[in-house]
């Protein structure tokens, strides 16, 4: 009996001693995974801070916009006549794209308002997409305003006319189609180049021009202070009548005073015919604005001779009357000196709205 009992306890102790070494090694390896699960938990912020980072490289800012610049208008020529006419109204939208802290992606498309028909969406007056450096300026293709336009006639294109400036608007260009343009500006010095193609690849537009490069464009500006001038030069390649044309363009301005603005453009033409036959045309733009308060003036002498015999004077006064930061009321009277015709008045009344709003 003695012997039996001894047999149990010896079974019992072994079955102990068997049992207490995985339970050890349970409870001893859970407590050696627990500093890792700490390591996990403390690498937490760093997931956090990715994703505090992770926005910057998909900022973008859409914003809608527009300018409605409906007039009432009578004209004094071989008749009278009173319509609704229009200074180019538009509605657009622009987007800017953060891509990294130095390099963004722009786009923009801007149409036309035809208030003077029914106030419908017209042809497109831009229309393009770029790339933009802080440091190394921007490209951009699509439809454009012209750096010809930009480098010597933005300055004298103050008023609210459609075909401001007006000897400019005679002979120069003012935004082109199917466009590549490079611009930068460094310590003042604005530099601009543009090159035209449109061809017959890619629209199915059997070309303009003979060859692919319909015009080109190169122009730099500098403005110091109060103080801009501008120098272009934008070569038309042969066209379907066999016309080349060279275009010579100055521009300037001057801020007097805070309410006192003056500035000019002249713009020299060379047109070479196929049949050898040559023209040189030349326009001459000269503007000035004067602010009292509320109410600006708006003054102008503009001139396009031809080379043909035929030559156009325009002399402007405007007066505007701003009743709110959107909305301006204007008074404008023109007179166009035909050289070989009668001269035309025209009076006009009317409104310019305003607006710019970010949607997101």
């Amino acid at each position: 009996m003695n012997y039996f009992i001894k047999r149990v306890l010896m079974i019992c102790l072994l079955a102990s001693g068997m049992l207490a070494v995985p339970l050890s090694a349970f409870a001893g390896g859970g407590e050696a995974e627990e500093p890792a699960a700490e390591e996990a938990m403390a690498e937490e912020p760093m997931a956090e801070e990715a994703m505090v980072e992770e926005p910057m490289v998909k900022d973008t800012d859409v914003s809608i916009y527009g300018r409605f610049w409906p007039r009432l208008t009578y004209e004094n020529s071989d008749g009278s006549s009173t319509d609704i006419t229009d200074a180019l109204s538009r509605v657009g939208i622009k987007a800017n794209t953060q891509i990294t802290e130095t390099l963004s992606a722009v786009l923009r498309g801007e149409w036309d308002v035809d208030i003077e028909k029914n106030g419908n969406l017209g042809d497109a007056r831009l229309a393009y997409v770029g790339i933009k450096s802080e440091d190394l300026g921007m490209v951009a293709i699509g439809k454009q305003w012209d750096p010809y336009f930009n480098t010597v006639a933005e300055v004298t294109d103050i008023f609210y006319h459609r075909a401001s400036p007006f000897g400019y608007d005679q002979q120069g260009p003012f935004r082109s189609g199917n466009l590549v343009t490079y611009s930068n500006s460094v310590a003042g010095l604005n530099v601009a180049a543009g090159m035209q193609v449109d061809g017959r690849v890619g629209n199915g537009d059997d070309g303009k021009h003979s060859d692919n490069v319909d015009a080109a464009s190169i122009g730099a500006g500098f403005s110091s202070g109060p103080i801009y001038i501008g120098a272009s030069y934008l070569r038309q390649n042969q066209d379907e009548d066999g016309l080349e044309r060279n275009f010579f363009g100055v521009g300037g301005s001057l801020s007097v005073m805070e309410n006192l603005y003056l500035a000019v453009t002249y713009q020299y033409i060379t047109d070479n015919y196929d049949n050898g036959s040559d023209l040189n045309p030349f326009t001459l733009d000269v503007a000035g604005a004067y602010s009292l308060g509320s109410i600006k003036a708006l003054l102008g002498f503009f001139m396009s001779d031809e080379d043909n015999g035929k030559e156009l004077m325009f002399y402007n006064v405007t007066l505007i009357k701003e009743v709110h930061p959107a909305l301006d009321v204007f008074a404008e009277w023109v007179l166009t000196d035909k050289d070989q015709g009668d001269n035309v008045n025209t009076l006009s009344l009317g409104f310019r709205y305003d607006f710019d709003v970010q949607i997101f």
